[in-house]
């Protein structure tokens, strides 16, 4: 007597998944037995990485590498939402869109423009003082290094 093909698959395949699920609880339950070994913090050789010391020194010189590159950035999101109407990007040119929408007859749009023109007036401070912040923390940074012998790397 034959059986159709599929009945012998779907047996075939149950006994894998059952297999599979039997080789896997096997070393689950291996690793139940016995106490678990002790984590160390240390390499072998007795060599730290910095995980646990000296961590900050590395930070420091990490967030004093970024400084001129945060302060560009900054300086020159604030000089576009400070352009002037030709500037892409701008404040003015935002007014102005918001203006002529008005003109038109477009309420929805204008409704759209305006609330982006208020996050941008938002924005606007924001900026100013994280770059007011910055400029801290470039001052920080060159107090620091000039602690340290001057060596700036």
């Amino acid at each position: 007597m034959q059986r159709p093909k599929s009945a012998v698959a779907g047996v075939l395949a149950a006994f894998a998944l059952a297999g599979s699920l039997l080789a896997a609880a096997g070393p689950a339950n291996a690793a139940d037995d016995g106490p678990a070994p002790a984590a160390t913090a240390s390499q072998p050789d007795g060599k730290d990485k910095g995980k646990a010391k000296g961590n900050s020194k590395n930070k420091g010189k990490g967030m004093c590498a970024r400084v001129p590159r945060l302060e560009e950035r900054i300086t020159k999101a604030l000089d576009r939402l400070n352009g002037d109407a030709d500037t892409r990007g701008s404040i003015a040119r935002m007014e102005v869109r918001v203006k002529r929408a008005h003109a038109r007859n477009h309420d929805e749009v204008a409704t759209f423009l305006q609330d982006r023109l208020t996050h941008r007036k938002e924005l606007k401070p924001t900026l100013t003082r994280e770059l007011r912040d910055l400029k801290a923390v470039a001052a920080w940074c060159a107090k620091k290094d000039d602690a340290e012998g001057g060596s700036g790397s």
